[in-house]
């Protein structure tokens, strides 16, 4: 009875330990692919220098739900918009690269939570048309 007690012990600790690593890292990576997306769509995305909040909104939507367009349900449980970061850099007003980064985002994993502040981050070269409405 008491090898039964350690070993069982023993090894529901290695599969919770398991399972938390597990499934963070699953969470981790949906994260990683939907912030990959965003940018790359917003690297080709049409830039309108008059409506720049339309431009980050497309781009935010894009990493909350899989689409420019707002949805109900997040691709990732706990994500919410101000979780997520849309910066475009310019250069004489015009942008040179977009870069999209996760700041205070919490998993919880069963008996732990992780924090990722300021990843995933990802920058890529802006390609797209540039407009301005008001011109």
């Amino acid at each position: 009875m008491l090898e039964f007690v350690i070993g069982f012990s023993l090894l529901w600790a290695l599969f919770v330990g398991v399972y938390q690593f597990g499934y963070t890292f699953f969470i981790y990576n949906r994260l990683m692919t939907a912030v990959t997306n965003a940018t790359a769509l917003g690297s080709k995305l049409t830039y309108d220098t008059a409506n720049a909040s339309q431009f980050s909104n497309a781009v935010t939507n894009m990493v909350l739900y899989g689409s420019t367009t707002s949805g109900t349900t997040t691709l990732l449980p706990g994500l919410s918009s101000s979780n997520v970061s849309v910066s475009v850099n310019p250069r004489n007003s015009m942008p040179t690269n977009v870069t999209v980064t996760i700041n205070n985002f919490t998993i919880n994993a069963l008996f732990r939570t992780f924090s990722f502040n300021g990843k995933p981050t990802v920058t890529m070269a802006y390609i797209g048309q540039i407009t301005c409405s008001t011109c």
